[in-house]
């Protein structure tokens, strides 16, 4: 015979049961997430990526109206897309989090601007540099009559070249040294594409294999390794940008 759904007095489920049953949960203590310190340290990272992603929206909406400047928008999104992939590298948290596209559909983000930043994991001034000269000025002209930041001296553009050229040769050098995985080579990448922004915004011919790679090393695991084809290119296309680098420097 079917047990009945409602407790009976044929039944051997008894209100009583139910009752003590809830007693013993606290109806006035908050409802916790996890049991273990191990557990909060991952809602926690959890957390703070989905801030990350919050904040990070807020902030290519600001740029795109033009209501943050260049250099305030670079610090800022270059800072927090540096706390995402600090974040996961944690092998727990990386676990839990999957990928993007998972931890949207759980949590149901939308954030498109903030989405596809992190898919591309380099700013847009670096992606598409503009020059300080081309960017525009506010709307509403201040009243006081502030100079303007004199251009860069001679030394300082030596220096910035200088540093351009040490992160080709590093990168090529750990290429050559047989590095393959992201986090060896991303932030390499990451600091010749800086570093070549200080010294022009100018196009020139390799440029945009540099931001193919970049966002190509992104779109990767941190442990995950290029392979010995692909180090191959990578070390001609970034040979060739520096040659068309130096060029370019006359």
């Amino acid at each position: 015979m079917a047990q009945p759904y409602a407790p009976t007095q044929y039944s051997s489920v008894s209100f009583a049961s139910s009752t003590a049953l809830r007693s013993r949960i606290p109806l006035d203590e908050e409802a916790r997430l996890f049991r273990t310190s191990a557990q909060r340290d991952l809602y926690e990272s959890l957390a703070e990526i989905y801030a990350i992603i919050v904040t990070l929206d807020f902030v290519e909406k600001a740029y795109v109206k033009d209501t943050i400047s260049q250099q305030e928008y670079t610090h800022v999104c270059s800072r927090l897309l540096a706390q995402y992939s600090t974040i996961l590298k944690s092998a727990e948290v990386a676990a839990e989090f999957k990928d993007l596209d998972s931890f949207r559909a759980q949590y149901d983000i939308e954030y498109p601007s903030a989405i596809a930043r992190l898919r591309v994991g380099i700013p847009a001034t670096v992606e598409h540099p503009v020059s300080k000269q081309q960017e525009p000025e506010s709307y509403f002209p201040s009243q006081s009559s502030t100079p303007k930041p004199a251009p860069p001296s001679t030394a300082s553009s030596a220096r910035a070249a200088a540093d351009a050229t040490g992160n080709f040769i590093t990168f090529m050098d750990a290429l050559k040294l047989n590095y393959k995985a992201k986090d060896q080579l991303h932030p390499l990448l990451g600091e010749l594409m800086t570093s070549l922004n200080a010294v022009s915004t100018q196009d020139f011919d390799g440029r945009a294999k540099i931001v193919e790679w970049l966002i190509k090393l992104n779109s990767m695991k941190a442990t995950d390794e290029i392979s010995d084809d692909q180090a191959r290119q990578l070390l001609f296309d970034i040979d060739h940008a520096y040659k068309a680098f130096y060029k370019m420097l006359g």
